[in-house]
């Protein structure tokens, strides 16, 4: 087995990164955008429990700045989230690869909801901003989504034989 394969992880981030800040076209409804899955959060999680020592925390929370940036969020919100998950997936990532894909897809939608509730606290205190119940979108979107990003980056991985 290959221990290369680190730009296939890095390029993975960065189309989820790009897939999770791109707006939809104005002429399409704006309700569409609350059918979008936490991308970033979904490839991440793969990678961290799959391969964990290849993700480093650092890594992981230098990433979620540019997300910071391109949301306009506080500056360090989303690396704490992101490295918030990757902390989990990493410290369970043995039992978490025994899991069925029902089990995982049901842990995707506890992070993500986990992940929305602590935005919108820290958006509430820091900005005033509104939330209403289409923070519930996203983490059911994204456990949906699970089992195909899964089997997705999963081909990936073991055509590329990362490790």
């Amino acid at each position: 087995m290959s221990r290369g394969g680190g730009w296939i992880i890095v390029l993975s981030c960065l189309i989820a990164l790009v897939l999770g800040v791109v707006h939809l076209p104005s002429s399409w409804p704006h309700w569409l955008g609350w059918f979008r899955p936490a991308w970033l959060i979904l490839v991440l999680f793969f990678w961290v429990v799959e391969v964990p020592s290849r993700v480093g925390l650092f890594a992981v929370w230098c990433l979620g700045l540019p997300v910071d940036i391109l949301q306009a969020d506080p500056l360090g919100l989303n690396g704490f989230i992101l490295a918030s998950v990757a902390y989990i997936g990493q410290r369970f990532s043995e039992r978490l690869r025994m899991y069925s894909m029902l089990q995982q897809a049901c842990l995707v939608f506890v992070l993500v909801l986990a992940s929305q509730w602590l935005r919108v606290l820290v958006l509430g205190i820091s900005s005033e901003r509104a939330w209403g119940w289409d923070i519930l979108s996203s983490p059911l979107i994204s456990m949906l989504a699970w089992p195909a990003v899964f089997l997705l980056l999963l081909r990936i991985r073991t055509g590329a034989r990362i490790e």
